[in-house]
């Protein structure tokens, strides 16, 4: 009977525990996601817009992040910032990490490898060999 009780606790504790680290993504949120990501220009604002919305960032959601990931990570502009939020923060790194091994945007992740061994600020050299390695899947 302890057992059962034990097991009962247990996992209400981690259910309660489960609700409150993440919400879901109601129609609404998933509107407002959408609109912030729709106008993400820099590294700052899709760092602001994941933070917002990052529990939009699963299932359907999922494409609308990486999109607008891939649309800054192609363009290649402003890598230190990039690097500078991902070393900052060992979630957005998780966050960057996701996005670029999404199978379904490979022809990107090829643009983010070749930029990363190409093009990479001699300074961030450490970060864009990680890019690079997060990247090579796609070669």
């Amino acid at each position: 009977m302890k057992t059962i009780a034990w097991v009962v606790m247990v996992l209400a504790l981690s259910a309660g525990g489960a609700l409150a680290q993440g919400k879901s993504c109601s129609k609404s949120d998933e509107a407002a996601a959408e609109k912030a990501l729709d106008g993400v220009v820099n590294w700052d604002l899709m760092s602001k817009a994941w933070k917002q919305f990052r529990h939009c960032d699963s299932g359907e959601g999922e494409a609308l992040f990486t999109d607008a990931f891939m649309r800054l990570a192609v363009e290649w502009k402003h890598v230190d910032e990039l690097a500078s939020l991902s070393q900052a923060d060992p979630e957005f790194k998780a966050f960057v990490k996701r996005h670029v091994t999404n199978p379904k945007f490979k022809d990107d992740a090829q643009s983010v490898y070749s930029r990363a061994k190409m093009s990479c600020p001699p300074d961030r050299a450490a970060f864009c060999a990680e890019l690079a390695e997060m990247s090579q899947w796609a070669q």
